[in-house]
């Protein structure tokens, strides 16, 4: 995530781009992405119905998971995985590289956008009042429709995306959000 408004009109960017500044939360994401291979965009976008107040269903996971799932796998992934082998590339005169790699994430990023457009149109969340409990909920579910049981780890990333939700969280609160 950056720091451009990449869509403007769209509350899950604005909230997304917030929250994934926050402390702990970006390593948090990336972090269950490489360890399990979920979606950055759906757990964000579970956080966010959840700061709204919507608790999400199996079926609301599965039309998310079925919206994403493709532009996901044919254009984010590969678009990563260019980035971080150019990252990787010591061979390359290291301004060049390091241009192409911004330039690349850039696109990456753009594409993220194009995604959580396609969450946020695919099933609106009116705007409510959220419980660090919902939220929670949300993920957690999110990672159970991935055949996940979230372990001690994944609990404590959890409950640092719950606390960039709500900043005011304190952290043992934060992991209760996770664990109900």
């Amino acid at each position: 995530m950056g720091g451009r408004n990449r869509e403007a009109g769209n509350p899950f960017w604005d909230f997304s781009l917030a929250v994934y500044g926050r402390e702990g939360v970006a390593a948090a994401c990336l972090a269950l992405q490489d360890r399990h291979g979920l979606d950055v965009n759906l757990a964000l976008y579970c956080a966010w119905a959840g700061h709204r107040g919507r608790a999400l269903s199996a079926v609301d996971l599965a039309r998310l998971t079925a919206v994403a799932r493709s532009w996901q796998a044919d254009v984010v992934a590969p678009l990563r995985a260019i980035r971080r082998h150019l990252k990787a590339l010591t061979a390359l005169p290291e301004s060049a590289a390091e241009q192409l790699r911004t330039r690349v994430k850039e696109i990456e990023l753009e594409a993220e956008a194009v995604e959580q457009r396609m969450l946020y149109e695919a099933l609106p969340v009116a705007d409510g009042r959220g419980a660090p409990a919902i939220a929670g909920g949300n993920m957690v579910a999110y990672l159970e429709s991935l055949g996940i049981a979230p372990d001690a780890t994944d609990v404590a990333d959890l409950a640092a995306i719950a606390r960039g939700c709500f900043p005011d969280l304190p952290p043992l609160q934060a992991v209760w959000a996770v664990t109900g």
